[in-house]
Parts: C-alpha cells; sequence; structure tokens
C-alpha cells in the first residue's frame, strides 16, 4: 500500500517537472546566469473570457494567494500572472490551480512546489531566466540567486534561485522565490525598493527566519506578503508558521482566517502612494505593513 503511494507521488513529482522542462518558451538552465534566451511569438489566450476586465479600475490590483509560493496577480486591464505554481502531495495540502488561466507565468527554481506549470491555464509566457525582457506589456527582471539544497530535484542544480521583479499598473512587486542567503549588495542594488515583496518565511531550504526579517529590512518594501511556511495546509514539521516571523513585529494585517475573501486590493492614490484597499482590518500605518493573505483552499 505504502509502496503504492509512493510511487504515485514519485510519478506525479517528475511530470511536474517534465512540465516544468518541456512546457518552457524561455530557457531556464543555459540563461541561468547569462541573461534573456530567445522568446517565441505566441499568444496568450488567458484574456479571451472578458470577465476578467469586470470591475477593474486604473492603477489597482488584485492578488490571490494559493498557496506555497503561488500567487495570482491581476493587473487592472485584467493581465493575469502567475508565480510559482506548485505540485501537492501529502505534505503539501493546498489546492492546485486547476488550470487557472494566465499570460505570463514566473518560476524561480526547478522544485516540484515551484514549478507545476501543467496546472496552470491557457497560454502563457513562461518566464523562468535572469536577465530583463518584457511579456504582456510588463517588464520582467531576473536577477540570479541561491537557495538551499532541496531534496528530490533531478538535473538542475538544486541551488539555483531565480529573483523576480515586475512592474503592474505602476506598482512594484519583487517574488524572492525560494531565496535561502543574506542578498548581496549587487542583488539588493538590482531589486531596489519594491512597493510589495512576496517572502519565504518558512525557513527550510530557504533562508532562516532571522534572515528572512533582515532581507525584508534591506529592502523596505510598502508591503511584505509571506510565504512559503507550516501551517494546517503545508505540514512541513521542521518548517517554521508564519508566527515564527510575525515575532515582535508590528504593523501586521492578519487575513489568514477561514472568514471573509482571500483576494488582496492594492491601488496607488492621487499621489502615487501605494495603498491596500483589503477589509476588514485595522488601518494600516505609514512605514512598511505586513499582510498575512488567507490562502485559497
Amino acid at each position: 500500500m505504502n509502496g503504492g503511494i509512493a510511487r504515485r507521488t514519485l510519478f506525479k513529482k517528475l511530470f511536474a517537472f517534465s512540465a516544468f522542462s518541456a512546457g518552457s518558451i524561455l530557457s531556464f538552465k543555459n540563461n541561468m546566469f547569462t541573461g534573456i534566451g530567445s522568446l517565441e511569438s505566441t499568444e496568450a489566450n488567458a484574456m479571451e473570457n472578458p470577465d476578467y476586465a469586470i470591475g477593474r479600475s486604473k492603477n489597482r490590483i488584485t492578488i490571490d494567494y494559493i498557496g506555497m509560493s503561488c500567487f495570482v496577480i491581476t493587473s487592472a486591464n485584467g493581465t493575469r500572472i502567475i508565480t510559482d505554481p506548485f505540485l501537492a502531495d501529502k505534505k503539501i495540502l493546498h489546492s492546485q490551480l486547476k488550470k487557472e488561466p494566465a499570460d505570463v507565468v514566473t518560476v524561480s527554481c526547478g522544485h516540484y512546489a515551484h514549478c507545476n506549470v501543467s496546472d496552470v491555464g491557457g497560454v502563457p509566457y513562461i518566464y523562468k531566466i535572469t536577465g530583463t525582457t518584457e511579456l504582456k506589456g510588463i517588464k520582467f527582471r531576473g536577477i540570479a540567486s541561491r537557495h538551499l539544497i532541496m531534496h528530490e530535484v533531478a538535473v538542475l542544480n538544486p541551488a539555483e534561485n531565480i529573483i523576480i521583479c515586475f512592474e503592474v499598473d505602476g506598482i512594484k512587486i519583487c517574488h524572492l522565490g525560494a531565496l535561502g542567503e543574506r542578498l548581496s549588495d549587487e542583488q539588493a542594488k538590482q531589486i531596489g525598493t519594491p512597493d510589495i515583496l512576496m517572502v519565504p518565511v518558512g525557513g527550510v531550504s530557504t533562508m532562516p527566519v532571522n534572515v528572512a526579517t533582515e532581507v525584508c529590512s534591506r529592502l523596505n518594501p510598502r508591503f511584505i506578503l509571506p510565504m512559503h511556511y507550516r501551517s494546517e495546509r503545508c505540514l512541513y514539521p521542521e518548517w517554521a508558521g508564519v508566527d515564527e516571523f510575525l515575532k515582535d513585529k508590528k504593523n501586521v494585517l492578519r487575513c489568514d482566517s477561514n472568514i471573509g475573501s482571500s483576494r488582496l486590493e492594492f491601488a496607488l492614490d492621487e499621489h502615487k502612494q501605494l495603498l491596500t484597499l483589503t477589509s476588514p482590518g485595522p488601518e494600516l500605518s505609514s512605514g512598511t505593513q505586513i499582510i498575512v493573505p488567507r490562502f485559497v483552499y
């Protein structure tokens, strides 16, 4: 019985890795530290459904937290970006994407918890390189970095990670992927000061919790969205829970109860200052603010 389960789990992981490798539009390994490869001229069809543009307004984006390091980011005109789609298994109980459509998918590393592109719908561009390019009118910049050793990763160097920065409707977003180290001066310079920073805080196979706090302080973002941590939907006992990252921190908005929407909303005001429109919750003060999103089950 256990042997059958193990074989099925291994097959799923190999399938995810295969999809990650074969489904790529941009080259990962050959360009990891050398820049952009060729980009095929192909159309993303996620926008064929006009419902995605209903109710949108200028300079407003929404962010849904699927779980692990996976977010769905939707621009004012309905363009959809999905980060690090994962493959669920007996320890990752978050709901998989189930062909959620996207225009662009970003992938930070080759582990099955970050590269399950076969679960994404539409015909998206897959961005998983270092360097800068423009997709669907959005400029993406990948920055080479390292993560801690992850097991069960074949072929790809398990220490390669890409920090991915992009700007949506004037809002600068940085997804740290599975970052496992302190930032160098050059990496910090390339990232700049993001408006929204998505940071792994589980402390295993990614940077320790205290280093995650240090990285956040160094980048000084407007908002921090913790990701990749132990919860009732992620059963890795050695990982830290989000409360360990939040300890002694101020200006925290907890949206991770089972009540209310998992959707976060952000917008620029008339002075180009980024605000969160997420409610209910206390009014947040100026300075860096931490929002713990509710993941989609």
